[in-house]
């Protein structure tokens, strides 16, 4: 209770405001702060997307916290556009939910948070109701798009391969843990040995300078490669990947994904990144017990049809096998190399829960070039804003960003892991193609595989859609 002036966008005053545990007031530059539990250092917290988020002493100012973890994890943010979703087992469907639901996520357990975008059927549905997506042939759809909540965080990767979390050194056929703290947006100096995922910085103003107010608690990644028309995008499971466009119709196309209080743009290879190195974590599918050793791999999906959230069961292609297993399907594989959970075993989380097609599906372009260039393929006349590409400067992998290794992009720190495919840039290549083509699959799919390229237009290239909250 009580009153919050802006001007100008940024706060002018505040008065009177009563949050029990929490001190509202006005920040630097016009922000707005909460003060209060969730600075970190708490030996617990309540269950509830809106807990105080004690525990490791990273987390941020106000905005970290949630559903019974003690993670200092920021909460998602939202808008009116953008709703909270759980799956629901009893009913086999996503259904409606509220940011207060201490079910809607919990990282600690691989649980990541799930939004949609609503169309005008879904908008009339209310909290616990049912919602239908693909491969429902009903024409009242309820859902444009899928996204997942990627909290900001720190991360440390110890030796070539990482390191077990029983202490063993990880190997190239099965990497070990990306060590993985949350943090709020105040902490912008990494701990020692860590280092802030390039990922939550938005560089408004395209200047290449990291600024105060440009750091962000997370990005809301799109769950599935992106489908639909290039008028018309969405994000959906078990559609055919949008497909067979140059990469500036692809980045064209994902600006028409329109949610207020966001920036819809094609992903960055950071923000790839981003999604893979969590994967690798404890709190993605690497911590997930219910997959050892190679299935902690990201399942390809290999669907010769090219549909989303599809899998074999499998890290890699099998012939026998066609990407059969719909993302929710918990059947396991069977065979000589069966393999548990066959279409959940495809996300990052190892549960329903995660992020799709990084392994796998079609090729995905992501917005990363070399020294800012554009050819007769790409269809850029002109390169865009700073802000919506990595640019790279060297084809030495160990000097691309700035004259330094290029951190968190899942470049040369990960080279190799799980056998994928890793092709820097050649002279004549500008671009990177991610997760590799699971019709064709072996070790050139996977969530740590790229390959370079000049932009060719062709059948098997698709990509994936972020929302940052500006």
């Amino acid at each position: 209770k009580g009153t919050i002036t802006f001007e100008n966008g940024k706060v002018k005053s505040v008065t009177g405001m009563d949050m029990g545990d929490y001190e509202v007031e006005m920040g630097e530059n016009g922000n707005l702060l909460v003060k209060g539990e969730s600075t970190g250092g708490g030996s617990s917290s309540p269950s509830g997307p809106g807990g105080s988020g004690g525990g490791t002493g990273t987390g941020g100012t106000g905005d970290s916290g949630g559903s019974g973890s003690s993670t200092g994890m920021p909460k998602p943010s939202l808008t009116d556009e953008l709703t909270p979703v759980k799956w629901d087992d009893e009913q086999k469907a996503w259904v409606i939910t509220t940011s207060s639901d201490p079910e809607w996520y919990d990282y600690e357990k691989q649980e990541w948070a799930n939004a949609v975008v609503l169309n005008d059927n879904g908008k009339l549905k209310y909290e616990g109701d049912p919602l239908t997506l693909p491969p429902s042939t009903s024409n009242r759809l309820d859902v444009v798009a899928m996204f997942v909540w990627i909290p900001r965080y720190e991360y440390s990767i110890e030796g070539q391969y990482g390191t077990h979390t029983d202490g063993s050194a990880g190997t190239k056929e099965t990497p070990g843990e990306i060590k993985v703290n949350f943090i709020g947006i105040d902490k912008t100096q990494a701990t020692e040995g860590y280092h802030i995922h390039p990922a939550f910085w938005w560089d408004n103003d395209s200047d290449g300078v990291r600024e105060t107010g440009e750091e962000l608690s997370g990005i809301w990644v799109g769950k599935f490669e992106t489908t639909g028309s290039l008028s018309t995008p969405t994000i959906l499971p078990n559609l055919r990947s949008l497909y067979g466009q140059t990469v500036s119709d692809q980045f064209t196309t994902a600006q028409k994904l329109k949610v207020t209080g966001y920036d819809s743009h094609m992903a960055k290879n950071s923000e790839w990144g981003a999604v893979a190195y969590l994967s690798q974590s404890i709190y993605g599918k690497y911590g997930n017990s219910n997959y050892t050793g190679i299935n902690k791999e990201v399942y390809i999906n290999n669907s010769d049809d090219y549909y989303t959230g599809r899998s074999g069961g499998a890290p890699i292609a099998s012939k026998t096998s066609t990407g059969t297993c719909t993302y929710d399907n918990k059947t396991p594989s069977t065979g000589i190399a069966a393999t548990p959970l066959c279409g959940e075993g495809a996300s990052t989380t190892g549960n329903i829960t995660g992020v799709y097609d990084t392994n796998g599906g079609e090729f995905e372009y992501v917005m990363g070039n070399l020294n800012g260039t554009t050819t007769k393929y790409d269809g850029f006349s002109e390169m865009p804003e700073l802000k919506y590409y990595d640019l790279y400067t060297s084809i030495t992998p160990t000097r691309a960003c700035n004259k330094e290794e290029c951190y968190g992009h899942a470049l040369s720190e990960t080279s190799g892991w799980y056998s994928d495919s890793a092709e820097f840039f050649s002279s004549s290549s500008t671009w990177f193609l991610r997760g590799g083509n699971g019709f064709f699959g072996g070790a050139g799919a996977g969530v740590f595989a790229f390959v370079d390229n000049y932009s060719l237009v062709n059948d098997d290239g698709s990509f994936r859609i972020v929302l940052v909250a500006v």
